[in-house]
């Protein structure tokens, strides 16, 4: 296991499907959250430490980086360096992006990350900052010309564009207009409570209680976006889309379904009916 993401939300205080598997994959030891995205890192830490307390995680430590200066210390880095996995969790992107990117602490992450020394997860803004192409803003405008932003993120993933909390805020629209825009064909939009494990093969797992959306604009055969003015609606056609649950496996490569969901369902997991209903995804 190499990549870990998660559309937020998870459950923290119940079954914790979501981190008891990124504790497994970790082996039950070492992880180090960095909570820079939030406002709220004391709490963020207080939460996390809670759920891998439940589930026997040793050394579980937290990264406090509210700004640059504070990226390099050399406790910092002495737990990196160490770390099985290092746990990105949400808040606001640009600012978790912006802060750690051109500090040493960043460049050893993503060194050992390349060795697969280092599992990397990251929850909400920290799994949307893992993608090359980052997007932020634009929630229920997504279908007007340039309400959705976009940077530079950390790139632990390549040529797919990654959302989170994707069917409880609508955001089919957002990342549709992404590829649109034309900075990747492929994306993965992933639910509340709900992760993808991906491996070193770039074949990934869903696991938890929501849904895995995904798009391809490859076969794209109308898309306007370029030759209309900023805040109109934009008009695209022939996007192919794909929806996976938990237990099934996918190759991001050749963009298919390895092994659909058999026999794998959890009684531990609870489905949200909304995220069946037809209603909220179109």
């Amino acid at each position: 296991m190499k990549l870990i993401l998660i559309g937020g939300a998870e459950d923290k205080t119940g079954s914790l499907v979501v981190l008891s598997k990124v504790a497994q994959v970790a082996n039950f030891k070492n992880i180090v959250l960095i909570p820079t995205a939030s406002a709220y890192s004391g709490e963020v830490e207080s939460n996390y430490a809670e759920a891998f307390r439940k589930l026997n995680v040793s050394d579980f430590k937290t990264l406090d980086i509210r700004y640059n200066d504070d990226c390099d210390r050399p406790e910092h880095i002495a737990l990196i360096e160490k770390a099985n996995l290092v746990f990105f969790g949400g808040g606001d992107q640009v600012k978790l992006v912006r802060t750690l990117e051109k500090s040493n602490l960043f460049s050893i992450i993503m060194q050992r990350y390349k060795e697969d020394s280092l599992i990397v997860a990251g929850t909400s803004a920290g799994a949307a900052s893992a993608s090359e192409n980052m997007l932020y803003e634009g929630d229920y405008h997504g279908f007007l010309k340039g309400r959705v932003q976009h940077d530079k993120g950390f790139g632990f993933i390549k040529d797919v564009i990654i959302d989170t909390h994707f069917m409880h805020r609508e955001r089919i629209p957002r990342l549709t207009q992404m590829m649109a825009l034309g900075l990747e064909s492929k994306a993965i939009g992933i639910d509340e409570d709900t992760a993808i494990f991906i491996d070193q093969q770039n074949e990934f797992e869903v696991v938890g209680s929501g849904m895995v959306t995904l798009l391809n604009a490859e076969e794209v055969t109308y898309n306007d976006y370029h030759e209309i003015k900023n805040n109109s609606i934009y008009n695209i056609n022939n996007i192919k889309i794909g929806f996976l649950s938990h237990g099934a496996h996918f190759t991001i490569k050749n963009w298919s379904v390895i092994q659909p969901q058999q026999g794998v369902f959890n009684e531990d997991i609870v489905f949200d009916p909304q995220l069946i209903n037809p209603a909220v995804y179109f």
